[in-house]
């Protein structure tokens, strides 16, 4: 797609993961930049060099890469570019780096709390084991630039980095000042509502409520009115803030089911989200886990449930 004197490439790489292949693009601007890198393969690394190639590109010429996020499908591959600055969130450089102290701080935090909302212990195991393996797809890099929300793009004169937490607490888009298109990774999708997955606070705060963060990213885009958005994964959207109010809405109709599963007893976070997702939470509790846990948070902001302790474990029930 042309637009004025920059040209922007979508590269659509595979990946081994459940969200099929991942989109990373390359823009032709004063600095030629690629956003996003794909995961850590070798089929995911050929691709890159092929499509790169295919446009007329080495992969030495790329002057930038800007990480959107820490998720293996986006950042796996920054070691390849090591002729290109690495650019992102502050918070993305213990992923990157694959920080080992980092890495086992998130894990008793999530541990102690999937175990204080019920979670049984082999389904901790299991999210703790593809939680590893997933890191086995990400080689190291260090980040060469930190950019924060309303920074302008470094090479990149008119765009402007967002900070849209909730998917990630390191989750950036760009977006082009003059025309609003956006280059948005994991922010919206056009055919699946992105998970604000559980994290640890990255300082000692307080846990992060995700969801909450993702809702207010999702109005943040809104308010940005973004013309066109250029997608991780799937369609291009050019319809953003319809597609925004319906995550929205979304989002209140599952905290209302959540509401009516609760409506006549107490129960973990686990138990309910066994009732929402039956198999689908045993197969991935990481996934159902964290939308479960959102939507608890959202429902504890509106006042419309309340959590009690009892022996060890926290329970939830109407107001």
């Amino acid at each position: 797609m042309t637009v004025c004197a920059e040209t922007i490439h979508q590269l659509t790489i595979p990946t081994p993961f459940l969200v099929g292949p991942v989109h990373v693009y390359l823009i032709c601007g004063r600095s030629l930049t690629l956003v996003d890198t794909g995961p850590l393969t070798s089929e995911g690394k050929n691709e890159v060099i092929q499509q790169l190639y295919n446009l007329g590109y080495k992969i030495e010429d790329i002057d930038q890469v800007i990480l959107s996020h820490h998720h293996p499908d986006h950042i796996g591959l920054a070691s390849l570019f090591k002729h290109a600055t690495l650019i992102g969130h502050r918070f993305l450089e213990p992923w990157l780096n694959k920080d080992q102290a980092f890495f086992n701080k998130c894990k008793q935090f999530l541990t102690d709390l999937y175990v204080k909302n019920g979670l049984p212990h082999e389904l901790v195991s299991k999210i703790e084991r593809a939680s590893q393996s997933y890191m086995d797809f990400i080689e190291p890099a260090e980040l060469g630039v930190i950019v924060k929300h309303d920074d302008e793009v470094p090479g990149l004169p008119g765009w402007r980095v967002k900070e849209v937490p909730g998917h990630a607490q390191n989750h950036i888009m760009i977006v082009r000042e003059h025309d609003q298109l956006a280059i948005g990774a994991d922010v919206l999708l056009a055919s699946i509502s992105s998970n604000a997955l559980l994290e640890a606070p990255m300082n000692g705060e307080i846990r992060p409520k995700t969801l909450l963060q993702y809702r207010k990213s999702l109005q943040l885009v809104k308010d940005l009115n973004i013309t066109l958005l250029l997608p991780g994964h799937g369609e291009v959207i050019n319809n953003v803030n319809m597609l925004v109010d319906a995550r929205l809405e979304g989002h209140s109709r599952r905290a209302q089911v959540i509401k009516d599963i609760i409506s006549t007893r107490q129960l973990t976070a686990s138990e309910i989200s066994y009732e929402l997702f039956k198999e689908k939470h045993l197969k991935q509790p990481d996934l159902t886990f964290s939308e479960t846990f959102g939507h608890l948070d959202l429902l504890l902001e509106q006042k419309e449930v309340m959590v009690k302790e009892k022996d060890g474990l926290f329970l939830f029930e109407n107001e």
